[in-house]
């Protein structure tokens, strides 16, 4: 094989793993002194950590006990009547109450935080909420939306 066709050769598979990442990805091709080339992503990194948190949304289980009581006194006295539309209007408020206070708690949310140390030297952190198919040393392209795609696994 000549020169000209050891050129081609790593210029086309050079061509070929730029292809190979994401189309929107920041990346040039660098030829070494030996001729040898590769490819840089400005966006990419490779993964340092994968871990797991867990955190509670918002709790607003007082004001839905509150909004829900009101509802269902307001139900509970559209029903019976005397002595009855009283009775239906107390179990209206509790059940109201108790059926607020559950719609209103809060409720847990898992995440992953994956810390990618990018190729300029910064870290980066980015929250997901499946991170199944990534493991540390695995190189990954961070958009600037803090989007996290897999280019190669480690």
């Amino acid at each position: 094989m000549n020169t000209k066709s050891l050129f081609a050769a790593a210029l086309a598979v050079a061509l070929g793993a730029a292809a190979a990442l994401p189309a929107s990805a920041a990346q040039d091709v660098i030829t070494k002194k030996d001729g040898s080339m590769y490819i840089r992503c400005y966006d990419c990194g490779v993964v340092q950590q994968v871990s797991y948190t867990e955190s509670k949304t918002a709790d607003h289980g007082t004001a839905g006990a509150v909004i829900g009581a009101v509802a269902g006194g307001l139900l509970g006295h559209q029903v019976g009547g005397g002595k009855g539309k009283t009775a239906a209007t107390i179990a209206g408020v509790a059940g109201g109450a108790y059926a607020g206070k559950k719609i209103g708690e809060g409720k847990t949310k898992g995440m992953y935080q994956i810390s990618v140390k990018m190729w300029d030297g910064r870290m980066v952190n980015v929250n997901v909420e499946d991170a199944a198919n990534l493991r540390q040393g695995d190189i990954v392209r961070v958009d600037d939306k803090g989007n996290i795609t897999l280019v190669q696994q480690g």
